[in-house]
């Protein structure tokens, strides 16, 4: 299906088109206002990211994913509420300890397009340490 997406859509025929728009239906709108409404409900949980340190990403990125649960968090999201390298962040919490689920799903980002394969994260509730403080050392 990859190779589908990167054709142009004069080289598509009408079958690969359906077949786009039907991934297209079943994709997440993650877009402008999606990652609005998530960066809200989440400020009034009292769960905003107020540094770019790791550790502080860290941390807050525990509490996030436990508050969501099962909903979890996909990488365009968690690029909207001021995440950046997010698999990174979660292989420090693999590091200490956590259990991250992952899951790959299609999604439509802000500028409209179809990203087949981001990532969706969930933290095992039955991994999660008792103490929520990281020790990433010098990171």
């Amino acid at each position: 299906m990859a190779t589908i997406l990167s054709m142009p859509p004069g080289e598509r025929d009408a079958a690969d088109d359906v077949r786009l728009d039907a991934k297209k239906k079943h994709a997440l709108r993650c877009d402008d206002r999606h990652i609005h409404a998530l960066r809200r409900e989440l400020r009034l949980a009292g769960l905003s990211l107020r540094d770019t340190a790791s550790k502080t990403q860290c941390q807050m990125l525990v509490r996030i994913l436990t508050y969501l649960g099962n909903r979890g968090l996909n990488t365009l999201e968690a690029v909207g509420l001021g995440f950046y390298r997010v698999a990174t962040r979660v292989q420090e919490l693999e590091a200490a300890g956590y259990t991250v689920a992952t899951a790959r799903e299609a999604v439509i980002g802000s500028e409209g397009l179809l990203h087949a394969g981001v990532v969706r994260y969930s933290l095992d509730a039955r991994s999660v340490p008792m103490q929520l403080s990281l020790d990433l050392g010098d990171a």
